[in-house]
């Protein structure tokens, strides 16, 4: 079960790291580290056209490990279909998220 929560001025659809699940779509993701009262920080952004196979098999995880000392990491995903965006789409959500929250994960 998912979680809804807003990122930038979207809505992504989020989960516990150990639970993600996803199907191979067009999306950006967001990483995060879930504090105990709820807040989070961003610790990573990206986009790419399998979210799935992207997320289990990410070369940055050691990076949110370490930038999340709860290790609370959830990862949130909003959906951009390639019959309505384009990879261009993606990659200028993508920039416009990491300025808004210069995550520590990922290319700056």
């Amino acid at each position: 079960m998912s979680t809804q929560v807003k990122i930038g001025d979207r809505t992504f659809s989020c989960v516990k790291l150990s639970e993600a699940n996803f199907k191979d779509i067009a999306a950006v993701y967001v990483i995060l580290c879930v504090e105990k009262g709820g807040s989070w920080t961003v610790l990573d952004v990206g986009q790419s056209g399998e979210v799935g196979t992207r997320i289990n098999s990410h070369d940055r995880q050691s990076c949110w490990e370490s930038n999340c000392t709860n290790k609370n990491i959830w990862v949130c995903v909003y959906p951009m279909p390639s019959s309505q965006y384009s990879k261009d789409d993606r990659t200028q959500f993508e920039s416009f998220l990491r300025k808004k929250y210069n995550p520590p994960c990922g290319e700056r």
